[in-house]
């Protein structure tokens, strides 16, 4: 016989205690009324039989509360740490766990946004499934524990700035190419807050319009034209012409050796072998240029093209980062001419995925602005 519990004083409890099994969240459903029901009815037999005490009985039912309750989905897959929480996201979920989702997955460059939000969008979902593929997971779109694993080993924990879309990111076009600059500096001067020469000089007043416009978007203040401040001067602003920059074309020294597909009519004639680019109306070169090409595993298509579009602030988001390529000129798909930075940077140690790059922004406006669609373009060895 089971003593009774005198009141005021703890519970006996037996050398063996019963524990209850976690039940398989696909039965929780169907089983947690049956067994909140079961557990309730004991409790109240043994306290009309005086077998427990109501401290006892609230003691008693605590843990299986709280089994239950931490069994049911959350909001997220992970607490602070990274630890599991059990919660499964996919098409549709609304959470701030979307937001770390989204984060890592911007960090292991599956998705190429710079803004995170709380909504798992189709843009999420095909990054997700990138992982999965990768990862020779199961290609559901559905963000389980084997797939939050293979992002967890992939990234890295999400800041508290970039989760609010607040953290200072790479500037969009660096402030060595003194055209840039210029063009940054003419922006700024009609959101009234640059005042100074349009001199391409990244000079303190600069900076300080720089900070200011930053400020006034809501970011933090810094030096940093990011591409989260750059896009929004972009759509406030006008584009200044070429000629309200610069008082003459670029300067050029090289020559190219032409193929003679480029000597009638208006063509960009671009050799892969002499690593130039050259700009030919009726034969006569406007300007010779060094252009880069694709990497080793791609390739640079050869041949006669015509310009199909073109767009002087196009963002490469294909391969899972967002590639800044101001004044692309595209003529065969996704290939396109463009100011390139890395190419800036790095000279021929990097390379495109099949575009013909150049490295000089000044030289990429004053050839953006001389083409139009429908203009030649020959690419040969």
């Amino acid at each position: 016989m089971v003593p009774r519990c005198a009141l005021g004083q703890p519970p006996i409890v037996p050398a063996r205690p019963l524990s209850l099994r976690p039940l398989p969240l696909r039965f929780l459903s169907l089983r947690f009324s049956a067994a909140s029901a079961l557990v309730h009815a004991s409790v109240a037999f043994l306290l009309a039989g005086g077998l427990l005490t109501a401290p006892a009985c609230a003691a008693a039912l605590q843990p299986v509360s709280m089994q239950m309750s931490s069994a049911q989905p959350t909001s997220g897959l992970t607490e602070a740490g990274g630890a599991l929480v059990q919660e499964v996201l996919r098409l549709r979920s609304r959470s701030p766990r979307v937001r770390e989702l989204q984060a890592r997955l911007r960090n292991a460059k599956l998705l190429a946004v710079y803004d995170v939000s709380d909504h798992f969008d189709a843009l999420t979902r095909a990054a997700v499934v990138k992982l999965q593929r990768e990862a020779g997971l199961r290609e559901s779109g559905v963000v389980d524990r084997p797939t939050w694993d293979a992002l967890l080993a992939r990234s890295q924990p999400p800041t508290a700035a970039e989760l609010g879309n607040v953290d200072i990111g790479a500037w969009f076009t660096a402030p060595s190419q003194p055209g840039y600059v210029k063009e940054l500096q003419h922006r700024l001067r009609q959101v009234k807050l640059y005042q100074g020469p349009i001199d391409g000089h990244f000079d303190a007043a600069t900076q300080q319009a720089v900070s200011a416009w930053r400020q006034r978007i809501g970011l933090p203040a810094s030096e940093v034209m990011d591409e989260r401040s750059w896009a929004p001067l972009i759509r406030r602003t006008r584009n200044p012409r070429y000629v309200d920059l610069f008082e003459a074309p670029p300067a050029s020294t090289m020559t190219q050796e032409l193929d003679p597909r480029c000597v009638t009519g208006k063509v960009v004639c671009i050799s892969k072998q002499q690593r130039k680019m050259s700009y030919v109306v009726d034969g006569q070169v406007r300007f010779v240029r060094e252009a880069r090409f694709a990497r080793p595993g791609w390739e640079s298509p050869e041949g006669e093209f015509r310009i199909w579009y073109m767009n002087s602030d196009t963002v490469s988001k294909i391969f899972g980062e967002r590639t800044p390529m101001p004044y692309a000129i595209f003529y065969q798909g996704n290939v396109a001419i463009h100011f390139s930075q890395d190419f800036a940077d790095k000279g021929y140690e990097g390379g495109s995925h099949g575009c013909s790059q150049l490295r000089d922004y000044q030289v990429a406006k004053w050839l953006y602005e001389q083409v139009r669609v429908g203009d030649r373009v020959v690419v040969y060895q």
